[in-house]
């Protein structure tokens, strides 16, 4: 049995060369081919990928013959890749709903570096990383008083208003003073009024018997 030569190794991945048509469009049944005798010669390779760099699209023919490699692969704990930057062949996967379940590399270094950070589910079981550790509050930093004493241990602040509460500056003793003012004069109103009213009335009836008396004066 002759060995495949149209393929390398690229990391955990077999790159496969694309094969092409006479027309130079991918040819999905060589492919096939390919990877058929890639899987049966080398049957501990469980990941594979395909060189689809310089090409701009592929037929449904070709999704379809990824679609049925990846399942074999992934059934192993492996997987089939795509190595391509072209936009079209990615719209073309997300248009047929393969964009998640096929792996597509832009460049040979993201294979590499996938290769060094992953070993496949097959394996091992993937390491769970440690929960960061949640960050320690610094203690809050003692404030001095800005009242003129200090308060004993639990004694209980009286709340200090502040912001637009601050308008309502009147001291309780000046607010006492103003209703002891308030008070006496109230008192004292009565008194002031009642002697002013009988200061008028004498007055008017002095007047009233000073011209009586000139009347009956001039009337004898």
């Amino acid at each position: 049995m002759t060995q495949l030569k149209n393929y390398r190794e690229v990391g955990i991945f077999d790159l496969l060369s694309a094969p092409l048509n006479p027309i130079g469009a991918f040819d999905a049944e060589q492919f096939k081919k390919d990877v058929r005798k890639l899987i049966d010669d080398n049957p501990d390779d469980k990941f594979v990928a395909v060189d689809l760099m310089g090409l701009d699209f592929v037929y449904s023919d070709a999704y379809n013959a990824f679609v049925q490699f990846q399942s074999e692969l992934s059934s192993k704990g492996g997987m089939l890749a795509l190595l391509s930057n072209s936009p079209t062949i990615a719209d073309g996967l997300r248009k047929a709903g393969l964009d998640r379940s096929l792996k597509v590399f832009s460049f040979e270094a993201e294979m590499m570096s996938f290769s060094l950070h992953s070993h496949g589910p097959a394996d091992s079981a993937p390491v769970q990383e440690a929960a960061p550790a949640a960050p320690v509050e610094p203690e809050p930093t003692p404030v001095a008083s800005q009242n003129g004493y200090s308060m004993a241990e639990g004694e209980v602040r009286a709340e200090r208003r502040t912001g637009h509460n601050r308008r309502f500056t009147k001291s309780f003793n000046a607010v006492v003073k103003d209703e002891k003012k308030l008070a006496a004069k109230g008192m004292n109103m009565p008194f002031e009024e009642e002697s002013s009213s009988g200061k008028t009335v004498f007055f008017i009836i002095l007047i009233l018997l000073v011209l009586g008396g000139v009347v009956a004066y001039f009337l004898m």
